[in-house]
């Protein structure tokens, strides 16, 4: 769970959309707040004042009606909200005094602070002629003296519903719904802002895999610019590519001619020694040779004619003809149906570099395990030699780079493993080094499986 909360505010979208999100709530909130504020501040300030006149002049008006039709004439008046009443207020209203409202029925409910600043003002523009007390509840109360002294009777009761309405479930929910439209739009906006980094960032994925893949320029000034000199990047990256392999192609096809001439030359001398010397040497440039027209031909990956495969049945031939020359190579794993889409001829240069090298750097057995994982397929290469150190494998899978103690022999430019990554690449699968149980190297090669597989 911490994993997942990490990843999401990791990105750049997901702290954008909480960024958008974070201050229009607050946004919203505040507006809120300062709207019923200031409008409740101001109501109750014209509420208060027109209570104060109503009050006044209906006191002066009861006061010229005899006492038994002082409460019809309140009820009239008021159009049936205001109430005369000869008993005082409930325990559950609280009274106003200079300091505050006073100490009332510990089970009374609480009293809004609208009603209480309402109360106050009231109490304050009457004066020491009427007492005022405030109830809480579904339906909360004002209640003022109208006697000659200071909380006599009678009392005005007069509903205060409709003078301070509480905030509605309907504003709520009207309030609710424009923030959420609003995080839509954010939402939107931030998807479309980041879109383009997020194309970005696949592109540079699919560049690291071998296949780059232009990205279109969209978006803000700064991520449409981005993709612009992406896409200017990987024509750049093209044309040395190309550059590179011309000229690397065109080394080894210009040595064939000498060194065939120079195989000529050694079959025509008669010492013995010269010539055992000469054709070892020449074997050695071969052997360059080729590991540098298999290295540019798993590099070129527009070469690659990828189809349907029996990886399973394929391995077991590769390693049948293997046996069949005397050498000590064994087979492992599963055998049953793997299929793959892969160039065959590629996998071939893959496998036999992996056997040679092991054969030549390690020690025998050979052994060559197909295990079936999800998704893909794991096939390793191990031997019984000395192996290489694990600070030394990234600079093994490096072009022309040789390791000491397992790159001793001449006829090596160190292109082994760097083909073997670059096929392995082109066909959206990887490799990775690791010690064997004996002590040698394992070499793991790791290819998906077709679709259905």
């Amino acid at each position: 769970m911490k994993w997942l909360r990490w990843r999401l505010l990791a990105s750049l979208r997901s702290r954008l959309v909480l960024l958008v999100l974070a201050t229009l709530l607050v946004a919203q909130a505040l507006t809120v707040y300062v709207m019923v504020t200031y409008q409740r501040d101001e109501l109750q300030t014209t509420a208060a004042n027109l209570l104060v006149t109503s009050i006044t002049t209906l006191k002066s008006a009861i006061s010229m009606i005899r006492p038994e039709r002082q409460a019809m004439f309140v009820h009239h008046t008021s159009q049936g909200q205001w109430r005369l009443m000869d008993e005082p207020p409930p325990r559950s209203a609280r009274f106003q005094s200079a300091a505050g409202l006073e100490a009332g029925d510990p089970d009374s409910e609480s009293i809004r602070r609208s009603l209480r600043m309402l109360s106050r003002e009231v109490n304050q523009a009457l004066g020491s002629t009427a007492r005022v007390a405030v109830s809480a509840g579904v339906q909360p109360y004002l209640y003022v003296s109208l006697g000659q002294a200071p909380g006599q009777a009678p009392w005005l009761r007069i509903p205060l519903d409709r003078i301070d309405p509480p905030v509605r479930v309907p504003f709520l929910m009207w309030w609710l719904l424009a923030l959420f439209i609003l995080a839509m739009i954010a939402l939107w906006f931030s998807w479309h802002i980041t879109r383009p980094i997020t194309r970005l960032v696949k592109a540079t994925d699919m560049l690291a895999k071998g296949r780059p893949e232009p990205v279109v320029p969209s978006g803000p000034t700064e991520t449409r610019l981005l993709g612009e000199h992406f896409n200017a990047m990987l024509e750049s990256l093209a044309q040395t590519q190309q550059t590179q392999q011309t000229l690397l192609a065109g080394l080894p096809h210009d040595l064939k001619g000498p060194m065939a001439r120079m195989a000529l030359r050694i079959e025509m001398t008669d010492d013995q020694n010269l010539k055992d010397g000469l054709t070892r040497d020449l074997a050695d440039m071969r052997q360059m040779t080729e590991q540098l027209l298999d290295f540019l031909r798993g590099q070129d990956i527009s070469r690659l004619n990828l189809a349907p495969m029996r990886l399973d049945v394929w391995v077991e031939q590769q390693v049948s003809e293997r046996i069949m020359l005397g050498q000590d190579v064994q087979l492992h794993g599963e055998l049953r149906a793997i299929e793959i889409d892969a160039d065959q001829a590629a996998l071939t240069r893959l496998l036999s570099n992996l056997i040679d090298n092991a054969l030549t750097h390690g020690k025998p057995p050979v052994e060559v395990r197909l295990v079936k994982v999800p998704g893909f397929v794991s096939l390793s290469v191990s031997d019984h030699g000395g192996g290489i150190e694990p600070q030394q494998y990234e600079r093994a899978f490096r072009p022309f780079e040789r390791i000491d103690t397992a790159r001793t022999r001449s006829g090596n430019v160190g292109l082994g493993l760097s083909l073997v990554k670059g096929i392995a690449i082109a066909h959206g699968g990887s490799v990775s080094l690791s010690s064997h149980a004996s002590g040698g190297l394992t070499v793991q090669v790791k290819l998906p499986l077709a679709a259905g597989n």
